[in-house]
């Protein structure tokens, strides 16, 4: 089921990456990027619900884990600010604050597919 976790997790990101090339036609990119959104929370709730994780946070963990828990919490307000940012990019306001933030959602957004990798990795061998 990890391995499903993680396909699915990079899934996402490659699907959110993929709404940038539709930058350019602003109501497909807001629809494309708003379901790439929904999914990631889909996602994360699921493994809330099916491993209870919030629940092991108190529980010995891994660095790795510590540290992909620590990009997924940060990166929650990103996702209202960026529908937010988006919009107000589509109603003409400058895009510079969208781009700004759009550009560290996505370094942040890779460095959590990258520590639940490893982080998957670290537990398969220890």
């Amino acid at each position: 089921m990890n391995h499903l976790f993680t396909i699915l997790n990079g899934g996402v990101f490659l699907w959110l990456v993929g709404g940038v090339f539709f930058k350019r036609r602003h109501p497909l990119h807001m629809l494309w990027m708003t379901f790439g959104f929904a999914l990631d929370f889909a996602l994360l709730l699921f493994i809330e619900l099916d491993r209870k994780a919030t629940g092991q946070l108190f529980a010995p963990m891994g660095p790795w884990l510590v540290v992909h828990i620590i990009i997924a919490t940060i990166l929650v307000p990103w996702y209202p600010m960026l529908i937010y940012s988006g919009g107000k990019v589509s109603a003409g306001k400058p895009k510079t604050f969208h781009k700004r933030i759009a550009a560290v959602f996505f370094v942040l957004r890779f460095l959590l597919w990258v520590t639940a990798v490893l982080a998957m990795q670290a537990k398969a061998s220890g």
